[in-house]
């Protein structure tokens, strides 16, 4: 598993570093992703003619060491997890909301355009935000004119979790027993199941920190150089895939710092390794930040003015997160089955969120993005959008709690005290602070989904407790722990988006049976209605509807709003030019614009009608995709305009 690890890295390294690279050669085309991987494979190759072939017996014994691993019921339902997370992955689109509103768009300008370069559009997001799941992703466009093959990004690194888990726990001094049941629980946590067969861009980065860390102490404990160049480099990583990963840049600090004097046996890889790391990091896009708007997060710009609010009053983010985080993790799985109310309790909490934020107390969460709110897009329940570690593992806390309780109560444990170890203290209460940094900071709707990559982190400083060796035994706890987990695998079939079961043709004759009953219908317009139909159903009219023949097509809206990766559609044929309110008549004549998609929610907010903005462009209407909600749960998505220019 190592190798492997160790070989995703210097992949990200390449594939994220050679990204900058070619930007700045203007060369970020097939041609230059080909010099770049021969380059890379060459080394590869040698090594490969050097190396000895696996023996007969060292093939059998690696097939027996996998045979063995997962002969027990916990790993074999990861397995089964994964399973279902790579065919969810291959039968639907890439449907994550960030994704198709900035991820995706932005890397077509990049691949269009032959750079990295600063996007004419609304949604400030394509600009300002990292770009280390953007880079992994733009040879796969590149070669395959597709983005079904993105969620492969997330699934290979779903695989390599929860080894990594236990080779992090056990170094930190986790009892070998405790650390295996809490690694394929913490792997079936629903912000990495989920994730694992979509675009979402926040439990990826999960495996980049803590290889960071578990290579620092293996680099301790074996004086190795080279382990400890990889970990600076998963560290780098780990910060350029999302600003709030940078807290976790002292965690690798804290790990390495026993072993620094490894750099300097060898200054000159040292050098190499850490201008690698500097390019993969957060450095490059904080410093186009700064030359472009004069800070490195600009979150005060034109666009995204609503984020630019979020300045948290530490004391009172910490309060404030200290709330919305556990119950974002706490959230059902469904929302129309919780009693009393059903469907109706996410809109009484959401009523009951505003009338707190106009109390004197609850003014000071103001800054907040929707401080406490359930999402509106998911209402039907949890999505890879909104999930933290889930319920199931909440629940898997408070038992591990009861059974310590219990145990105490009867002296029942016995094992010996482990002798602590005061760097592994406090490298294991290091996330705890970090965590408080985070959440002084981060007051976004929803980011216990943010929170992925600290998750693990912040179990070995409980779990290294006594008590657990006991808790683990039994059997009770055990069944649990399975059952868990099995439920996961049932969330993950079960899911509206990307349902693993004939869900159209079971609701519908539902639906045909008992059209009466409020409660089916609500349940079947998860299904019938969910986000995925509502997105191919505006991409099928996108696809019919746009001339085949324009290469060049304008597209009006503002931030927030996911058609764009459509009117891209095929990728690499057609170039999607953003406009802004503001843009001259003459600007997009100038830009060989001939066909408009506009957001009718976006022209509404403007201009008060399509019908003022087509004559301000002296533009006629051509098509229009109107949707229809069936449900009042159900978010309903703003109109479609195809307008012509005269």
């Amino acid at each position: 598993m190592l190798n492997v690890v160790r070989f995703w890295i210097l992949l990200s390294t390449l594939l994220v570093g050679g990204g900058w690279i070619l930007s700045a050669l203007h060369q970020l085309n097939r041609a230059g992703y080909a010099v770049i991987l021969a380059l890379a494979v060459l080394p590869f190759f040698f090594w490969w003619r050097k190396a000895q072939p696996l023996s007969r017996e060292h093939r059998q014994r690696l097939r027996h060491k996998f045979q063995s691993r997962f002969k027990r019921r916990a790993p074999q339902l990861f397995l089964l997890i994964a399973a279902l997370s790579f065919l969810s992955g291959c039968l639907y689109p890439a449907l994550n909301y960030d994704a198709n509103a900035y991820r995706l768009p932005r890397v077509m300008h990049w691949l269009w355009a032959g750079q990295w370069h600063w996007i004419h559009t609304f949604d400030s997001r394509m600009n300002i935000s990292a770009c280390g799941m953007e880079w992994l992703s733009a040879p796969l466009i590149l070669f395959s004119h597709t983005d079904r093959l993105l969620f492969l990004i997330n699934w290979v690194s779903y695989l390599m979790l929860p080894g990594l888990i236990f080779s992090v726990f056990t170094r930190l001094q986790v009892r070998p027993r405790v650390a295996w049941w809490w690694t394929w629980l913490l792997s079936s946590g629903w912000c990495f199941a989920l994730q694992a067969g979509s675009v979402a861009n926040d439990s990826f980065a999960a495996i980049y920190i803590l290889a960071a860390v578990d290579l620092a102490l293996r680099a301790r404990e074996k004086k190795s150089a080279t382990d400890l160049w990889l970990s600076l480099l998963a560290a780098a990583l780990a910060t350029g895939a999302k600003q709030t990963n940078i807290p976790l840049a002292a965690l690798w600090l804290i790990a390495a710092w026993p072993a620094l004097s490894l750099f300097w046996k060898n200054p000159l890889r040292t050098a190499g390794v850490a201008v690698f790391g500097l390019l993969v990091s957060i450095v490059p896009i904080s410093i186009l930040n700064y030359h472009h708007c004069g800070t490195w997060m600009p979150l005060d710009i034109a666009g995204i003015t609503v984020v630019g609010k979020f300045q948290l009053n530490p004391f009172w983010g910490v309060i404030g997160n200290a709330f919305c985080i556990p119950v974002q993790n706490l959230l059902p799985p469904f929302y129309n089955l919780l009693p009393p109310f059903y469907s109706y309790w996410p809109a009484l909490w959401n009523e009951m969120m505003r009338y707190f934020l106009q109390t004197s107390f609850g003014a000071h969460f103001a800054s907040f993005e929707n401080f406490g709110f359930l999402s509106d897009v998911y209402y039907h329940g949890i999505s890879e959008g909104n999930a933290g570690l889930g319920l199931g593992i909440c629940i898997m806390i408070f038992a591990a709690l009861r059974e310590i309780r219990r145990l105490q109560k009867t002296s029942a444990t016995t094992e010996t005290v482990v002798e602590p170890v005061p760097f592994l203290r406090l490298l294991r209460l290091a996330p705890w602070g970090l965590l408080l940094i985070f959440m002084a900071k981060v007051g976004t709707f929803e980011n216990a989904r943010q929170l992925a990559p600290y998750y693990a982190l912040l179990f070995p400083a409980w779990l290294v407790k006594t008590a657990h060796a006991s808790v683990v035994r039994q059997h009770r706890w055990r069944r649990l722990a399975l059952l868990i987990m099995a439920f996961t695998t049932l969330l993950l079939a079960t899911l509206s988006e990307r349902p693993l079961f004939p869900a159209q043709t079971i609701f519908k004759l539902v639906q045909s049976k008992f059209p009466n009953s409020e409660f089916l219908l609500e349940e079947c317009s998860r299904y019938l209605e969910s986000n995925y139909q509502v997105t191919v159903g505006r991409r099928n009219y996108l696809k019919q509807a746009l001339p085949s023949g324009e290469t060049v097509i304008g597209y009006y809206a503002k931030i927030c709003f996911v058609d764009e990766p459509s009117i891209w559609l095929p990728y690499g044929q057609r170039r999607v030019e953003c406009l802004l309110p503001d843009d001259p008549p003459e600007r997009l004549r100038s830009l060989g614009i001939h066909y408009v998609v506009v957001n009718g929610a976006a022209v509404n907010q403007t201009y008060g009608n399509i019908g003022k903005w087509m004559d301000k462009y002296n533009a006629s209407l051509v098509g229009q995709y109107i949707f229809t909600k069936q449900s009042r749960q159900i978010s309903e998505p703003p109109d479609l305009y195809l307008v012509r220019l005269n």
